[in-house]
């Protein structure tokens, strides 16, 4: 007769379990043939069908268990538990469906600005942000509902506000670093200074935002490492955005070269690199003499492409083709070191034994002409 009550609840809960697990299967079929027709319903079910899952099954046994168990301290325990996993299984479904949303709002937005690569990025970014920081406004609710559930929390809260102005001090001023790559990190978001995908230079290396979070940024490097730096970092430290109002950009490239210097030679060959390319973007290319210092010319190829790659290996090409044409075809143009050689001045023949001082005032004193002085 002991196990009969065990048992009795162990079939009850069995029961609740198989009825949540029927009514999940009818609804996820239900909704999948929707969801061929309505591709949004699809993906949306696909991201709530185990928070809603678990919160079917949570009150399913929650109400199983008050029907079975008997009066005791089992059964509060277990409907304290149970109301645990109800609460807790609620925000999820209810943070899961604004989620769902956002990102249904995201590929809409995203959708009409197909032709705007930097608009799109941007709405990305700052949808980034705003997911995040629904999920910490949920973590935090869904805690906050937990606490209250246990007798006695009323009371703490009570005298937390109570002293909330000593409060608010004292973390302000130990989580003083991490609020402000907080607030940095929705700062950059929100006021357009870098999405993911643009191209920046930090530390003197050209990166690629990666990630941005509520406290750090990520940027990939093109030896395919990844560099961590705190959001503050973004907003207290100058920067290069290569791709802030467009991916385009203008490269420069630097030659130190010899006065005799073919410019007309150089020049054509310059233009017959950049066209065989492929990677000019038809904007701006132009070689100019920059510095003329002692006996070296500087001399600055630019030209423009469409992106920070094709800027890259353009430049790279351009650099190699015109030092093969120098080399080749104007070999005097190469730098050379210039180096005067004189002869020596032999010093004035003078009597032996004769003490230097004693010499240079004899021939200051009796001068070039041998006058009287």
């Amino acid at each position: 007769m002991e196990i009969w009550p065990v048992l009795r609840w162990i079939i009850a809960a069995a029961s609740a379990a198989v009825g949540a697990l029927l009514v999940l299967l009818v609804a996820n079929i239900a909704l999948t043939r929707v969801g061929r027709r309505l591709p949004p319903v699809q993906q949306g079910w696909l991201r709530l069908r185990r928070p809603l899952g678990a919160l079917l099954l949570s009150v399913a046994l929650r109400i199983a268990f008050a029907q079975t168990a008997q009066p005791g301290t089992f059964r509060d325990v277990g409907m304290h538990v149970l109301l645990i996993a109800v609460i807790v299984s609620a925000v999820w479904l209810v943070a899961r469906l604004v989620l769902a949303w956002l990102m249904h709002t995201q590929r809409r937005l995203v959708a009409r600005m197909r032709d705007d690569d930097r608009a799109r990025r941007r709405v990305q970014t700052q949808m980034l942000l705003i997911r995040r920081v629904v999920n910490a406004v949920f973590v935090v609710i869904g805690g906050a509902m937990v606490l209250l559930t246990f007798p006695g929390v009323e009371q703490i809260g009570t005298t937390i506000l109570a002293s909330a102005g000593l409060l608010s001090v004292v973390l302000g001023i130990a989580a003083q670093s991490s609020l402000g790559n907080l607030f940095a990190g929705l700062q950059l978001a929100f006021t357009d200074a870098i999405r993911i995908g643009d191209i920046v230079e930090v530390d003197d290396t050209w990166a690629t935002v990666e990630d941005i979070t509520l406290s750090y940024v990520v940027v990939s490097i093109w030896t395919e490492q990844h560099k961590v730096l705190p959001s503050t970092y973004f907003t207290t430290t100058p920067f290069i955005n290569w791709s802030r109002t467009g991916e385009s950009v203008i490269g420069l490239i630097y030659f130190t070269l010899d006065w005799r210097v073919d410019m007309a030679g150089f020049r054509a060959e310059f233009e017959r690199l950049v066209d065989a390319s492929g990677l000019w973007d038809g904007r701006s290319r132009a070689v100019r003499v920059t510095d003329s210092t002692g006996d070296r010319l500087t001399v600055r190829a630019q030209v423009s492409t469409a992106n920070t790659d094709d800027d890259w290996f353009l430049r790279c090409d351009v650099r190699e083709g015109l030092a093969t044409w120098l080399r080749e075809h104007n070999p005097e143009a190469l730098p050379l070191q210039r180096v005067t050689l004189t002869e020596p001045v032999e010093p004035p023949i003078t009597a032996p034994g004769l003490p230097h001082s004693a010499r240079s005032d004899s021939e200051v004193s009796e001068g070039p002409a041998g006058g009287d002085h």
